[in-house]
């Protein structure tokens, strides 16, 4: 399968993030947001987490957004040290609270999966999703960034 548009999304910094979350929030019937995406360091920050890398692409004439914390890339080089994130960070995220704005971004015309991926160790990989799954999709942004193939989802 081609993703001819796959590509690394450096989020803008307007429209805001913040606006958007509340955006989202209202609309959704949402009156109080402990916690919103926000850019930070050319990528997507979110809570206490270092900032997320984020691609964008289209699968079926769907967009789709998959973030990637960096330091689990980073991980992966032969020696590196596991990175230091909260254990169990991908199950307590607040899924609802990242992906319901960015979803919203006018970059995404028609709104956007998200796609929140977890590197454990190995070829392994994790997938929260908002939206439609795009397992394929997010398996060619791992394959580009670290060079290795077959990657499973559990």
């Amino acid at each position: 399968m081609a993703f001819e548009d796959l590509q690394p999304w450096l989020p803008p910094t307007e429209p805001d993030l913040v606006r958007l979350a509340w955006e989202a929030a209202d609309a959704a019937g949402v009156a109080e947001l402990r916690t919103w995406p926000e850019v930070r360091k050319g990528g997507i920050g979110f809570g206490s987490l270092p900032a997320f890398l984020a691609w964008r692409g289209t699968l079926e004439g769907r967009c789709h957004l998959v973030l990637l914390q960096a330091r689990e890339i980073g991980a992966l080089v032969p020696g590196a040290r596991r990175p230091d994130l909260p254990e169990g960070w991908l199950d307590t995220l607040d899924l609802i609270s990242l992906a319901r704005p960015l979803a919203r971004h006018p970059d995404f015309p028609g709104g956007a999966s998200v796609h929140v991926v977890h590197l454990p160790g190995g070829n392994r990989a994790r997938v929260r999703t908002w939206g439609d799954a795009a397992p394929s999709l997010a398996a060619e942004v791992l394959r580009r960034l670290s060079g290795l193939e077959g990657w499973r989802f559990a």
